[in-house]
């Protein structure tokens, strides 16, 4: 998207109320991960809380990809609300205890309460209409948690400050942040989209993200140890000064943040352009890490990690702009989740190797094989950066194998409107301009004799059959030109008769794939309503489809509306090939479908079927709508539906002038001497 186009940034309270929660989240950090040592000996344990500390960030991980799964039950609102509550009971716990167990429980408190943080913060802030907004709001942010993480050491470098202390105070601003987010409590981070967006994870930003994260974690959190060993041990620094050391790196990284968006055009790149100056960021702050782990000056090692950290929060803030408003709301929180993981994954993997592999190194040489991933990574995000027009044909393949989750409520009109569609086998046309509406919640007959177009207008309607003229509307969005797979995602659903099931999968197979992206708990419950509503499937259960009887595999086809409820069903020769007795059974769940809510545009020959559960009728005659009325009046008129079977519709209506009945689209109701014939 132009990085001209008018726009205005987001809330700026909720920007203010996340970046508070951002910072009192990362206060602790310092604490966790430099003061193992003090916490240990004030619990009265030998040498550090390493194992500890470890299964904190394991708990904070898992917490995060269960974040995803909350979407359709809360406001991520209420989830940061609920988490920052959390989170500050469990650093007031932390802090207040002397015992391991209590502080452990703190800490997994925490480690949960932080998760909606971790996975929802950014999603909220990156749908800014304009990039450069979304590049300014997200700087905004990582320059708060930066400062979060930095105030701690630089107090500590100033004057004596026990852990518990910055903790009680991290638990205090824990909770001016859910205040803060009070007023934001039912926001959502749902069907918000500035730009094409693709609902896949494993989209090309997506995984450049994942390997930064990665990246990162492995520098940050994995090299926490080998820097303060580095500083107190090599260059005999005092606590104090080391504190002033790493907390003028994050506080450096604040900084910059802070006046990154002033000159910086990253928000006006795209594509490769973007990629590269992301990398080249990563590049640096690579480079850096190398250089001042292994600097022969201790100046030359503040100043490189100074830079260092304003490099890898610039890198953040582009890679957050970048990925996020380029996936559907649907995917966003999964894509974030997986970068926690990958930061975890970082931190472990060099903690171990450190530990286990290289641990006879000197602690320069463990920072500088670290800044060399940093290096590693951001030099594969600019090579593999497509170029602009392959990075076109990559969303666009990305696309085309997205299935939207969501339909936008629409505030008037029908569920479907079909406005003047045409449909031609190659020369020969089929229908003809044919107009039809099917209300929210209506029973809707489409009747006609073998070759009338009715299975055709059907397949027109969910995408399998191209049409010539006309367009399609749904929940009042164009879908004249959308993919079959989208008009699925979208609730709108069909049934062929008979050839709806999967014929090698026994029934239960069938009905759980049914419910394939359903919540496990709640596709047993579906399930076991369709075993309720169909006796018959229940006894066989264990039963290959294809073995079932014809009534049985539309007692199989109609569950699936049961598992996954469409918005619109359309259903095709319903009764063709079932007994009259199956038939009855059938019909009463046609009904109860549409009670339920959906729609329901049912093709069937046989007239009396049909109108026995329709609200209103289509009548087809070689391929154009000849009638349009309520059921109920021609289940008043017998005769007229045998004539127009017999006789053919123009003649039967003409001969049944009285009927009451909508005009055709033409405007003039059938049998109207005007006419001049029925459409």
């Amino acid at each position: 998207m132009d990085s001209e186009i008018e726009g205005c940034p987001g809330d700026p309270r909720l920007l203010i109320a996340v970046s508070w929660q951002g910072a009192a989240l990362a206060s602790p950090l310092p604490v966790l991960l430099f003061r193992r040592g003090e916490i240990a000996g004030n619990l009265d344990r030998v040498g550090t809380l390493t194992g500890e500390v470890a299964l904190l960030g394991a708990v904070a991980v898992v917490a995060a990809l269960v974040v995803p799964r909350l979407r359709d039950k809360l406001p991520a609102g209420v989830t940061l609300l609920l988490g920052g509550l959390l989170a500050s009971a469990g650093l007031g716990l932390m802090a207040w205890t002397v015992e391991l167990p209590l502080f452990t429980g703190g800490g997994v408190l925490l480690a949960v309460g932080a998760a909606p943080f971790l996975v929802t913060h950014r999603v909220l802030l990156a749908t800014d209409v304009r990039p450069a907004d979304r590049f300014r709001t997200l700087s905004l942010y990582w320059a708060a948690v930066a400062a979060g993480a930095s105030w701690p050491l630089l107090v500590g470098a100033l004057t004596p400050v026990a852990y518990g202390t910055v903790l009680w105070i991290s638990a205090a601003i824990m909770l001016v942040g859910v205040l803060l987010v009070g007023p934001h409590a039912l926001v959502h981070d749902e069907d918000q989209e500035v730009e094409d967006t693709v609902a896949r994870t494993d989209a090309p930003w997506a995984r450049r993200s994942y390997a930064a994260a990665f990246a990162v974690g492995a520098v940050v959190i994995g090299g926490a140890d080998a820097a303060q060993s580095l500083l107190l041990g090599e260059w005999q620094r005092s606590a104090a000064q080391n504190a002033a050391v790493l907390g003028a790196g994050a506080g450096a990284g604040a900084l910059i943040s802070l006046l990154g968006p002033w000159y910086h055009r990253l928000h006006r790149l795209t594509g490769s352009r973007r990629a590269d100056a992301i990398g080249t960021q990563l590049v640096v702050a690579g480079i850096l890490v190398f250089l001042g782990g292994l600097s022969f000056t201790y100046i030359g090692l503040v100043v490189c990690w100074l830079v260092a950290g304003g490099a890898v929060a610039m890198a953040a803030a582009g890679l957050d702009a970048a990925v996020f408003a380029g996936l559907a709301p649907a995917v966003r929180r999964a894509v974030a989740a997986r970068q926690v993981l990958w930061v975890g994954l970082g931190g472990l993997a060099v903690s171990l190797v450190n530990a286990h592999l290289i641990g006879a190194w000197s602690d320069q040489w463990k920072i500088g094989w670290m800044g060399l991933v940093l290096v590693g990574v951001g030099g594969a995000v600019r090579r593999f950066a497509t170029p602009a027009r392959a990075a076109h044909a990559a969303v666009t393949e990305a696309r085309a194998t997205s299935v939207p989750r969501r339909v936008h409520a629409r505030d008037q009109g029908p569920l479907l409107l079909v406005e003047q569609v045409s449909v031609a086998y190659g020369p020969v046309q089929v229908l003809f301009d044919v107009e039809l509406r099917v209300e929210e919640g209506a029973v809707v007959a489409l009747l006609g004799t073998n070759g009338a177009g009715k299975t055709t207008l059907l397949r027109a309607i969910s995408g399998l059959e191209p049409t010539t003229g006309g367009r399609i509307l749904y929940t009042g969005l164009d879908i004249t030109k959308t993919r079959p797979t989208w008009r699925v995602g979208m609730g709108l659903h069909q049934i062929v008769g008979g050839e709806a099931v999967v014929g090698p999968l026994t029934v239960a197979d069938n009905l759980r794939l049914f419910g394939y992206g359903t919540h496990r708990s709640r596709r047993d419950q579906v399930i076991a309503e369709a075993y309720e509503l169909f006796p018959r499937l229940a006894e066989r259960s264990n039963q290959r489809a294809a073995t079932l009887s014809g009534g049985e595999k539309q007692m199989l086809s109609l569950a699936k509306a049961i598992i996954k409820p469409p918005h619109l069903l359309l259903i095709d020769e319903f009764s063709l090939g079932l007994a009259p007795t199956v038939i009855a059974d059938l019909l009463p769940v046609v009904r109860r479908i549409a009670d339920r809510g959906a729609a329901v545009l049912l093709v069937e020959q046989s007239v009396n079927i049909a109108l026995s559960v329709a609200d209103h009728a289509y009548v087809m005659e070689k391929g154009e709508i000849g009638y349009s009325g309520p059921a109920e009046q021609l289940r008043a008129q017998p005769d007229l539906l045998q004539a127009a079977y017999l006789e053919g519709l123009a003649l039967a209506l003409r001969d049944h002038g009285d009927l009451a009945g909508d005009p055709p689209p033409g405007g003039v109701r059938p049998g109207d001497p005007l006419s001049g014939g029925v459409r």
